[in-house]
This record gives C-alpha cells, structure tokens and sequence, in this order.
C-alpha cells in the first residue's frame, strides 16, 4: 500500500483500510452495463425497474453511476456526454426552470423537487460540459425571489423560514427526514439570501451534550446529523464536534448494528464532513477514532457485504433492494436484487469516506483499464425489452 498518510495510522487501522478495496470490484461494472438505457443514456434503479412497463431511467441513478465510474478513473466518451445531456435538457421546464423526470411527471412539492435538480444540472455541468436550456430557479430567485416559479413560501423572508423550521419534526424518529428536507433547499436558502438565518437556528437545536440532532440516542441522530453537517463549512465549523465524535464511536460500538447502506455510510460522511470544518483540529479530530478506528471500520465493511447481491451490486438494504425512496416507486423491492443507491453507498461512497475520515487517499483507477471497453460494450447495446408489467400503485406518495 502507497503512504499517502496511511504510516502515520495504528497498524490495525491500516489493515482495515485496505480491506475496504473489497467494496468496489469490478463486478459492479457489468451490473452498470446491465442498468444502461440505450434509448436515453440514462441508467435504472435495479434490474427489476429496467424490465418492467411504465418504469424509466432517471437522473439521480444516473449520476450515481457516472460519480461511481469517474471515482474509478474511466472517463465518459463525447458522444454518450451528448447523448445523456439532451436527455437531461429535454427535462427542463421552460416556465420554472425545473426538471421533471419522466417517470413521477410533474412534482410541484416535496424533496425529490430538488433532489432532481440538482442531479440534472450537476450531470450537465459536471459530467457533460453542457448548460441547462433555461435559467435554473435558484438563478431566478436571485433575480426576483418573489417572481420566480414554484420557490417555496418560506423562503419569502426570514419570519417564515424561521417559521416553517419550527414547524418541522425534529425528534429522534423524524430528525434524518427534517435534516434532508432541509439540506435539498440549501441552495434556494443561499439564494434567496436566509443561509445564515437557517444555519443559526440549526446550531440552536443541536445537543449539546451529544454533538448530534434530534432526542434520543441512536442510529437515527447519526442519519439526522450527517444531513445537517452540509451546513457547515471553516467559515462555520460543526460545533461540539468533539462530542459528536465520541458520540458516533459509541453508538457505531454498541450492541444495535446498521441495517441500510446509509444507516453504515452517514456517520463517516457526517465524521468527514465536521472534521474538514476544522482545518487547524482537524488531525486533533481524527486522533480521537484512532483507538477505535479499526473496529468501527471492520464492522462497517461487514455489514455492508450482509447488503451484497449476486448481480454485483449492494441492496439498499439488508432485506433486499428499495422499491421507493421517499415514498416515489423506482423498482419492485425485491430481496435477491441490489439498487444503484445502495451500490453507491454500501460500495464506493462508503470506501472513500471511511479513507476521507481519517485523512488518506485510496487507490481511485481500479475502473480505468476496463474504459475502453465498457463503453464500447454501452454504445452497441441493444434496446430494453420490457418484461413485466408495472405495479398498480401510484408511481409517487400519495397526497
């Protein structure tokens, strides 16, 4: 194993670092290639929703398969940039600025609002090169926040965002909810000029004692915090972060183990994220897991290979893949399959955060051999025989 910082590591906290390789294999490439729509160059959920009638490819599962193949080292060919990225421009709507995916029609509310939007315009920009058709609605609020097109009422003015922020559910069984709702609009908060306001009243509900959100003391804080720790930055550093820190260690030893892909990847993101808040600690930070790091690293590959599925990929779940997210259908939740989210997150994500956490940089090529290849083997594939019928249940939460 190259240094890359890894010498300055316990010995057995090294050991478990390198097992972490174990995460990303090369058998999650041809569960990508079988996911690929040649129609639109997008990419499925899960097995399942690619052969089965009305189900569609969407943003978010394909910009978890592009992170997860740039992450190994391919590069995307010009023509499927092009490709992708009129999909994704075809999606826009002229009149708000919005994507709308095919398969859930036009959202006017909820997360999953944002959460498109922001994978649309990070595919386009980040992956493709390419410009949105239309100015996106946090261009629009900047301009006129009172003109602009589906901008929710509580980003009208500082009373009314402090307001709804009262109004959410901030208890230990509710925290990971209010944490995502409120990190999927932090773009329109910066833009309608309330991020400090959102941000002081976020600090104001954190435990002090714990260094974590929501009551109680469990998994669940873990999930809620990570989510609000995107909040923070060296301008604002995560406070009590010592407290978290030893809040995690505790919670991630303890006798309840993770039973999802993000129950075992959020406190390494949440870990990650507060300590890069703290640049001058930072190492003061990280000195605090090593103790504990090697356990907490082992039990966290563990449970995720309880998540692995012959198709390559990890589920969502230890039960099985996830039929809908937030309430919106991506595919039919069967046991034996996996799902892109939790091959993400039980797969790369979670191998290069644990290596994040600690300060030291992973091997990322382990794809790039393979480039060529692959999207040869993409470009020829042929078109998706739909095999089974969609299940009579709205294809969104029901309102």
């Amino acid at each position: 194993m190259k240094d890359n910082g890894y010498a300055r590591l316990p010995a057995a906290l090294q050991e478990a670092l390198a097992r972490c390789d174990v995460l990303a294999g090369d058998d999650q490439l041809e569960l990508f290639y079988n996911l690929y729509d040649p129609k639109t160059g997008g990419f499925y959920h899960t097995i399942s929703s690619r052969d089965t009638e009305r189900m569609t490819p969407f943003a978010e599962a394909t910009r978890f398969v592009l992170e997860a193949l740039r992450e190994g080292g391919m590069t995307l060919p010009d023509w499927y940039k092009e490709k992708v990225g009129n999909w994704i421009l075809n999606h826009q709507d002229e009149e708000d600025g919005f994507f709308y995916e095919d398969l859930w029609g036009k959202i006017t509310k909820d997360s999953r609002l944002y959460r498109d939007l922001n994978y649309s315009q990070d595919i386009l920009r980040s992956y493709c090169g390419i410009e949105p058709k239309y100015p996106l609605p946090t261009e629009r609020i900047k301009e006129n926040k009172e003109t602009a097109k589906t901008v929710p009422d509580y980003l009208i003015d500082k009373d009314k965002l402090l307001a709804y922020m009262e109004g959410l559910d901030w208890s230990y069984k509710m925290i990971w909810r209010t944490g995502h709702e409120l990190t999927s609009s932090k773009q329109f908060m910066r833009a309608a000029g309330l991020y400090e306001v959102a941000l002081d009243y976020i600090v104001s509900r954190q435990n002090r004692d714990t260094g974590l959100w929501g009551d109680g003391f469990g998994w669940m804080n873990t999930n809620g915090s990570m989510k609000l720790s995107g909040f923070f930055n060296e301008e604002h550093p995560y406070p009590n972060a010592e407290k978290m820190i030893e809040s995690v260690k505790e919670i991630y030893g303890g006798k309840e183990p993770p039973t999802s892909a993000t129950w075992i990847w959020n406190p390494f993101v949440l870990l990650s994220h507060a300590i890069g808040t703290h640049k001058e600690d930072a190492e003061a930070l990280r000195a605090r897991l090593y103790e504990a790091g090697a356990d907490i690293v082992n039990r966290a590959i563990d449970c995720a290979l309880l998540m692995k599925r012959e198709d390559g990929g990890f589920s969502s779940s230890i039960n099985g893949a996830i039929g809908r997210v937030q309430g919106y259908l991506m595919g039919l939740g069967l046991k034996t399959e996996s799902d892109i989210d939790g091959t993400l997150i039980a797969g790369m994500r979670l191998r290069n955060t644990i290596h994040e956490v600690f300060g030291v940089t992973p091997n990322k090529d382990y794809y790039a051999k393979f480039n060529d290849e692959f999207w040869e083997r993409i470009k020829n594939k042929k078109p998706i025989e739909k095999k089974f019928p969609c299940p009579d249940e709205p294809m969104g939460p029901n309102r």
